[in-house]
């Protein structure tokens, strides 16, 4: 026995345990590897040994990958180079063993963990729902460097191997059959018994050849087909990434001098490439956001404890497009509930939404014919207040009006008791201001998705002037029961996303309204990283939904958030955007052309580099003021809600971690050039950013 590792054997058949003692969760750390390099040692050795099985000794966990703060801490080639070549000559020695080995997946398999796996001569896993697996490295701005970037295009081929490495994918069990990824599934209660039994049957170490269809046989067995198979790659690569993220090129490059090939010298290759890697900014950067990720997974907001959300039940008012996507994100997680308006029509729209929602995950095989039914049985629908009154959290969608939606709240204080939640979906109106017509103010809270409600991982949960600590830690777990990332805001003004994205969106019209091409406006801001340029996405979310929020923060902070005039011109003439066909673009099918009818100015002089400053830099300068008002907690707070919520390219870190970057100082002179050339008071430097700069310090110091 040696370290988190140990060995048992019964009647011939060896099992090694891996159970870190000093956490819930097994790592492949350096030391753990040290210690299973000793312990391959003494199972070389040994004669009485006819086979081998890998397990974990914790529940649901095999091994989730290799250390992260370790890769994290690579800080030059050789390091990196290294540490991959210490993990590749460990798990040569797993695969050498004299007799048959089978790893034996209960749990999360990932990244350094499936490599481990791969280095054993079969995989088993049972049907659990815990079981994911897969190479996640790419999202880390790295690839496989344990060996997983050989041995899996060699364990499933070409074509299902390099496109599982590239989108980092993690896998269900039935997934990871039916590609090869393992060899067999067993019931939860009897995998080990079944691996045990399945280990003692294998004869050898060889295996079969896969068989190959013709096609198959000409993409990945001869060199025309494979440059077929690299060159599609890589223009899926560009076509997703714009080039921001060089690790999938670079596995790419990696496996197009690796597949096909065997000998030490293809997995030297895999080390130089993962080195190339290791140290990279982009890396760094995505590590960051993972830690963050993770931070903001368990992120305690208050001090009062609360076990658990207490939703048995869950009503909805209002049924349009916010509210039919509530609706069935709720619905998917088997949890009743009752959506209310005003009409039938309303009500139909909000069932089509979420059938549209569930219908799409179907196609996508994601859920079963018989899960989809399943969900639509628990959406249930009402024009009055009936079964609202039974709900444990309500959640308020309907049309962004504060009179409407205080009318909603004080008709449900009224039939509801004091533990019921009642929360708003609004965007940027006061929340207070509802709460403060309702019996129990501290149970009302402003819980804000973004569309579509299924795909964007963000909420914003908005704690009013009176909310309690109760109520926010139980909506808080709520949204997290949904699959959410939550960000807590206090009551101000488009709260935290939309008060930072709205100006980006409104310099944007105002570059328009200067003279720039909205075409040339978005492809600077795509070239940034950002999935979609600013025009685009107003006219994606409706100009009259930005027209409205714009003008709630216009009334709120005066001329520095003063709406460009364009906007007004442009909801005028009923140019809604994509909804009505047109808006900045004319919109046709997947088809955007400029709109001719949008009147700009006859040119514009601002250059590409400070058009992007313009965009960016009114971002950073307005995240400096909801930190001086305590709008939110950090720095890191605001950069997670901007991945989350806006789409702030992950490999720049974050908003402030990139304004980091560049530092306070340059971004101040920027901004007070800024305000001098275009004259305009939205660029005035905030007191933060001023201090910021003349202490040297940077958001997150």
């Amino acid at each position: 026995m040696s370290g988190a590792w140990r060995i048992t054997v019964a009647e011939g058949v060896g099992e090694l345990i891996f159970d870190n003692p000093d956490s819930d969760v097994n790592v492949l750390t350096s030391t753990h590897l040290a210690s299973l390099d000793r312990t391959l040692d003494e199972l070389s050795e040994r004669k009485d040994l006819r086979a081998l099985i890998v397990t974990s000794a914790k529940e649901r966990i095999f091994i989730a990958g290799a250390d992260i703060r370790e890769i994290e801490g690579i800080t030059t080639p050789k390091d990196a180079t290294d540490k991959a070549e210490q993990g590749k000559a460990i798990f040569k020695k797993l695969e050498d063993l004299p007799y048959p080995t089978v790893c034996v997946i209960n749990g999360a398999c990932l990244g350094g963990g499936y490599e481990l796996a791969l280095a054993c001569d079969r995989r088993v896993a049972s049907f659990s729902t815990a079981i994911k697996i897969g190479l996640p490295e790419v999202n880390l701005g790295i690839l496989p460097g344990f060996g997983g970037s050989i041995r899996l295009p060699r364990l499933v081929g070409l074509l299902k191997g390099l496109p599982l490495i590239l989108a980092g994918k993690m896998v269900t069990p039935e997934e990871a059959l039916k590609n090869g990824m393992v060899d067999r599934l067993f019931p939860e209660k009897t995998l080990k018994t079944d691996a045990l039994a399945y280990a003692v049957s294998l004869k050898g170490k060889g295996r079969s050849p896969r068989k190959k269809d013709l096609s198959t046989a000409f993409l990945e067995d001869t060199p025309v087909g494979r440059a077929i198979v690299y060159d599609k790659a890589r223009k899926d690569v560009m076509k997703r990434t714009k080039g921001h993220y060089p690790a999938p090129l670079e596995i790419i490059r990696l496996v197009s001098r690796t597949y096909g090939r065997s000998g030490a010298g293809v997995y030297r290759l895999e080390s130089e490439h993962f080195a190339r890697l290791g140290t990279t900014e982009v890396s760094k950067n995505l590590i960051k956001v993972f830690f963050l990720s993770e931070k903001y997974k368990k992120h305690r907001w208050t001090d009062t404890p609360v076990k658990t959300d207490g939703v048995r039940r869950c009503g909805v008012v209002g049924a349009g497009v916010m509210g039919g996507g509530i609706a069935q994100l709720v619905s998917a997680k088997g949890l009743p509930v009752r959506v209310k308006d005003i009409n039938d029509k309303a009500l139909a729209g909000a069932l089509a939404e979420a059938h549209k929602i569930n219908q799409g995950a179907l196609k996508r095989r994601r859920i079963k014919r018989h899960q989809l039914e399943g969900r639509m049985s628990l959406i249930s629908t009402t024009l009055d207040d009936s079964g609202m009154g039974t709900s444990d959290m309500i959640i308020e969608a309907v049309v962004e009006d504060l009179g409407i939606k205080q009318k909603v709240f004080k008709g449900l204080s009224e039939i509801t008791g004091p533990d019921t939640v009642l929360a708003s979906n609004t965007s940027s109106l006061p929340v207070t201001r509802m709460a403060e017509v309702c019996r129990h103010p501290e149970r009302v809270v402003g819980l804000h998705f973004f569309n579509p409600v299924d795909r964007m991982p963000l909420v914003e949960v908005i704690r009013a002037e009176r909310t309690s600590p109760e109520t926010i830690e139980r909506t808080v777990l709520f949204a997290r029961r949904l699959g959410k990332t939550v960000i807590l805001t206090e009551d101000r003004p488009g709260f935290l996303v939309n008060r930072l994205l709205l100006p980006y969106l409104n310099e944007a019209a105002y570059l328009l309204q200067e003279g720039m091409p909205c075409t040339t406006i978005d492809r600077i801001a795509e070239n940034f990283g950002l999935p979609m340029g600013p025009i685009e996405l107003a006219d994606q979310v409706g100009i009259d939904v930005g027209y409205k929020v714009a003008h709630i923060l216009q009334e709120a902070f005066g001329e520095r958030m003063k709406v460009a005039s364009i906007l007004e011109e442009v909801k005028k003439a009923g140019l809604l955007g994509k909804k009505s066909g047109k808006g900045f673009y004319i919109h046709d099918g997947k088809k955007r052309t400029p709109n001719p009818e949008v009147k700009t100015g006859s040119g514009s002089r601002t250059s590409a580099e400070d058009a992007l400053k313009r965009m960016v830099y009114i971002m950073i300068n307005e995240a400096a003021r909801c930190l001086e008002e305590k709008v939110v907690d950090s720095a890191a707070t605001v950069d997670i809600g901007m991945i989350m919520g806006t789409g702030f390219p992950p490999h720049r870190g974050g908003l402030l971690r990139y304004a980091d970057s560049i530092g306070a100082l340059p971004i101040l002179k920027d901004l007070e050039r800024l305000a001098k050339d275009v004259d305009a008071k939205r660029f005035e430097p905030a007191k933060l950013l001023v201090e910021l700069a003349r202490t040297g310090r940077g958001f997150h110091s």
